[in-house]
């Protein structure tokens, strides 16, 4: 009975041991990437996530299409700078989807993911996200 006993505390000190092991971290991406052509912007942002799913959004924002009161509307002075208004209607369409990013970054945030790095190859930009898992 003693030794029934002895087995019962011993598994149970093996349990606790166990449960306080704990869970490998899992690892987020997102890629962004832009492509600018002569009338447009087409960019995507790409979310892999950790069980290897992937969603993608498009965004193709036309320059000639952002009216001239969006673009007046966002310059923190009243008059314009020296550019002229094709290079800040390019500008505010490159803008758009660096908005986006940063939404779903500070999405991720909140979700408790932490960056971890960044790494830039040309029109694409990849951020690695990790989360690590609680104890049981």
């Amino acid at each position: 009975m003693q030794k029934v006993i002895y087995l019962i505390g011993l598994l149970l000190a093996s349990a606790a041991a166990y449960a306080q092991q704990p869970q490998p971290a899992r690892y987020l991406m997102l890629v962004r990437e832009v492509q600018a052509g002569m009338l447009e912007t087409r960019s995507s942002l790409t979310v892999i996530e950790p069980d290897g799913t992937m969603k993608t959004e498009e965004f193709v924002t036309y320059f000639n299409s952002i009216p001239k009161k969006a673009l007046n509307a966002s310059l923190q002075q009243g008059t314009a700078d020296s550019t002229t208004l094709q290079q800040r209607r390019i500008r505010f369409a490159n803008l758009k989807v660096y908005q986006a990013e940063l939404q779903k970054l500070n999405e991720f945030s909140t979700n408790g993911w932490t960056l971890v790095s960044t790494v830039e190859e040309g029109p694409r930009t990849r951020y690695l996200l990790r989360k690590d898992a609680l104890l049981k």
